[in-house]
């Protein structure tokens, strides 16, 4: 079984001084964007598909990938 799906997790974040709630899933294809730049700064050790089964990115992580990510068709606070 796979666990792809049309939504991809993403974790809260617990960083000090975070106050906002993030989506806790956003559509697959910003996530597909997210692991582009995730891939190549530290490698295709872990799929996309692996970093799903494991709760996804972290908010502050895809502020950090993907600024903008929030504001993308689909993804809805």
């Amino acid at each position: 079984m796979t666990v792809r799906s049309v939504r991809f997790p993403i974790m809260a974040s617990y960083a000090k001084g975070v106050t906002d709630d993030p989506p806790m899933w956003i559509p697959w294809p910003v996530a597909e964007l997210a692991y582009d730049v995730y891939s190549s700064r530290f490698g295709t050790s872990q799929t996309l598909e692996r970093l799903a089964e494991r709760g996804g990115f972290g908010a502050c992580e895809m502020d950090a990938l993907l600024p903008g990510w929030r504001d993308m068709p689909g993804v809805k606070p």
